[in-house]
């Protein structure tokens, strides 16, 4: 039986990491989607109700919305620049921090397929 190397054991907490990271931001995005979605959808969507119908187009919502509140270019071209500002701070940040959960979660999985593969395993 082989020993596992030091770059081994780097993938492995790096997937590990992520893999745990993608699961909490399942947590965090049914608390969104409970909480705070159909409030967005109503300010910024007009009232249509498409992200808040089943769980995984929740994710893309937090997702999307999340992208409206860092880029006045995203905002501007979904039309929701001036809506924006009609949603308190605190729930930009909410939606704003499931987003980089999200970014960080999937960068350190990426990571690890990386090392693995363009590494002398």
């Amino acid at each position: 039986m082989s020993d596992i190397t030091l770059i081994s054991k780097i993938t492995i907490l790096l997937f590990i990491a992520g893999s745990v990271g993608i699961f909490s931001w399942v947590g965090v995005v049914l608390y969104l989607k409970r909480k705070w979605l159909l409030f967005l959808e109503d300010v910024l969507d007009d009232g249509v109700r498409f992200y808040s119908l089943n769980f995984f187009f929740s994710g893309q919502g937090v997702l999307q919305y999340a992208t409206v509140f860092l880029s006045s270019f995203h905002a501007k071209r979904y039309g929701m620049l001036e809506k924006r500002n009609k949603v308190p701070q605190n729930i930009q940040k909410a939606f704003i921090y499931a987003f980089c959960w999200f970014m960080v979660s999937v960068a350190l999985m990426v990571a690890s397929y990386v090392i693995k593969n363009f590494s002398d395993i």
